[in-house]
């Protein structure tokens, strides 16, 4: 039988989510991508400075309260931490071919994606070259070090992860024409790197451009037809020690206010989907959510609703790392992509689900307010549940320091949509009833939660005790040891969790049905482990060891020192599995809640790397159990 919904989470979807849904305005939020995308798209930071007056116009006009964080950039070099290296202003950028013919080859005012993210600049009066034209990686790697001395490179190659070789050849420059599928005039979106260039190629500076397809075409014609072809290009960009803004969009909670749900819409990003779309549906959940509680058709939630705007990871991270607050955010959402026409996502409207080991309650919860949407207003899409997967801001679902955060989203997982992440990512690629039925499910989410009391608290534990007790159910099939520590642990991480949305007049009460219903798992495990006893893992010297997390979140490899980056890529784990060392579990309990996790054999010594190596980093440290401990006892 399948686990009862909650009643008042059924409540809530027949009497306010209609609310919320008859007040989205996809019009009003497809006015907010292109005012977004209109100085975002410029990929520089005094834009993005503009993009922060945008949004704290809005938010203020929707009633909501607003707070901007200029963050500065900077830090810690080779720590692992995510930062951003430096600001970088670009003012403009050119090239032209002035022999044997004259034709201009692009300019960054006209379409900015030309330019390489963290290119450097030219002198004021431009520099010229002979264009040399390196399409195979091998070839590249063999011409000797200065051999293309004062030459500017058009290469079809990934300039990002061929920095280094290029550089060495003593090129000034780069051209990029990397094709798009199935777009040959779009300009892809191509950086150096996401905070800055990674350490490792830190001392290598390259001027870099981008074309379409169609335009890199039209150069090597000119070419070929010419044998030779100088061009001269102007890059002008200042880069220089600044800052970049994190926007808070605030509904305030009345009671509890201190207590905060988060969501994360990165902006800072040129694409309409990727990611105006999310930043606009923040400032629409606040517009609607602050016109029905100011009109009395829902009353204001008890906890502070807030919607983060930033640069990524970069933004929140350091936000999560850097501001002090009373208590820890609760629960959130990350919004990335959403709202695209049904043909330019196959029609998939994605729920993601939180980190494996984070509380797992919002999983069900999200998914049944999403589904509820969907059947009262369909814009021609299919939900489709799945599980984790890191968007890099996913990741601050870490169980220790951040906060359970599934992900909303119309990008395929299986196939990136053609436009992503190029200049063809643009507003007519959205939907307004996509958008606003995006908008409508996200706010439903978010206003349960933060209004949620002990009655959903007692209804919510009570779903997952029921969905855990029939995974260890008899009739189901055998379960290893480490199958049943692994159910039981998440379920003692939802009951753990879902305390902190109990008030104080109910603590004891609510509590004492919480030990109700962890006696139930309890049991069953008992029963559950019997079935199966094998001993598990044999126990090897250091197996016993456990990981003492002492840094948020996980690293940023491209700030790591590029010895312990390997180190850590050789080991084969995302950078998630790091959040299973809780101070409690030995490498060999992590080694087996992988295993479980992937549903393949993790070994103790891929385990053994992962954590060594973060010890190396600063991550975790490693010490001997002070005594033996299972989930079943």
């Amino acid at each position: 039988m399948a686990p009862r919904a909650p009643r008042s989470l059924s409540t809530f979807c027949r009497k306010k989510l209609p609310l919320i849904q008859a007040r989205t305005d996809g019009r009003r939020l497809l006015d907010t991508v292109v005012a977004i995308v209109e100085t975002d798209r410029w990929n520089s930071f005094d834009r993005f400075h503009e993009t922060t007056r945008t949004l704290v116009d809005r938010y203020s006009a929707a009633g909501a309260g607003v707070e901007v964080v200029p963050l500065q950039t900077g830090g810690r070099i080779g720590s692992g931490r995510w930062i951003i290296h430096e600001a970088a202003d670009v003012r403009s950028a050119t090239v032209d071919v002035i022999g044997p013919v004259r034709r201009r080859v692009l300019d960054y005012k006209e379409n900015p994606w030309h330019v390489i993210q963290w290119s450097g600049a030219t002198p004021r009066n431009g520099m010229v070259n002979e264009l040399v034209i390196v399409d195979d990686s091998e070839k590249l790697e063999r011409i000797p070090p200065d051999g293309l001395s004062g030459k500017i490179v058009l290469t079809r190659l990934n300039p990002r992860s061929r920095l280094r070789a290029l550089a060495q050849t003593g090129a000034a420059g780069v051209i990029t024409d990397q094709p798009v599928e199935n777009l040959p005039n779009a300009t892809a979106w191509t950086k150096f790197g996401w905070g800055g260039i990674p350490i490792g190629n830190a001392a290598f500076h390259l001027v870099g451009l981008v074309l379409s397809e169609n335009e890199g075409n039209k150069l090597r014609r000119l070419a070929k037809t010419h044998g030779s072809l100088t061009l001269r290009t102007k890059v002008d960009i200042r880069k220089y020690v600044g800052t970049h803004d994190i926007i808070s969009g605030l509904v305030p909670g009345e009671g509890r206010p201190q207590e905060e749900i988060w969501v994360l819409a990165h902006s800072g990003e040129p694409g309409a989907i990727d990611n105006a779309s999310g930043v606009a549906l923040c400032v629409e959940i606040a517009t609607v959510l602050e016109s029905l509680i100011a009109e009395g058709s829902l009353p204001r939630p008890k906890r502070t609703i807030r919607l983060l705007n930033a640069y990524e990871c970069y933004g929140f991270f350091k936000y999560l790392e850097d501001i002090e607050r009373p208590v820890p955010p609760l629960g959130g959402l990350n919004i990335d992509s959403v709202g695209a026409k049904p043909k330019v996502c196959d029609s998939r409207l994605e729920w993601h689900n939180t980190i494996p080991m984070s509380a797992r309650f919002v999983n069900k919860l999200g998914e049944t307010i999403v589904r509820s949407a969907l059947q009262r207003r369909n814009p021609g899409y299919k939900l489709c549940v799945e599980p984790f997967v890191s968007t890099s801001d996913t990741l601050i679902g870490d169980p220790k320091y951040g906060f359970p955060c599934p992900w909303i989203t119309t990008h395929r997982q299986a196939r990136s949509f053609d436009a992503y992440h190029t200049s063809a990512d643009t507003p007519n690629l959205l939907s307004r009833p996509g958008l606003a039925l995006c908008a409508t499910a996200a706010a439903g989410y978010l206003y349960f939660l933060a209004n949620a009391g002990s009655r959903e608290v007692v209804e919510l534990a009570m779903a997952e005790t029921e969905s855990t007790l029939e995974q260890l159910r008899p009739s189901q099939k055998q379960l290893s040891p480490g199958q049943v520590s692994y159910i039981c642990e998440a379920h003692r991480i939802n009951l753990e969790k879902l305390q902190d949305w109990v008030s104080e007049k109910d603590h004891d009460q609510v509590l004492a049905r919480l030990s109700t219903y962890e006696r139930q798992v309890r049991e069953a495990a008992r029963s559950a482990a019997r079935r199966k006893t094998q001993s598990g893992r044999r126990s090897v010297p250091g197996s016993r060891r456990v990981p003492h997390r002492t840094a948020l979140l996980s690293p940023d490899l491209s700030n790591t020192p590029p010895s312990i980056a390997a180190w850590i890529g050789k080991a084969r784990l995302s950078p998630w599995a790091l959040f299973w060392a809780d101070g409690r579990r030995t490498l060999a309990e992590i080694a087996e809640a992988l295993t479980c996790e992937y549903q393949r054999e993790i070994t103790l010594e891929q385990v053994t790397l992962f954590f060594e190596a973060h010890a190396d980093l600063g991550y975790v440290e490693l010490s001997e159990p002070t005594q033996g401990h299972s989930v079943l006892e």
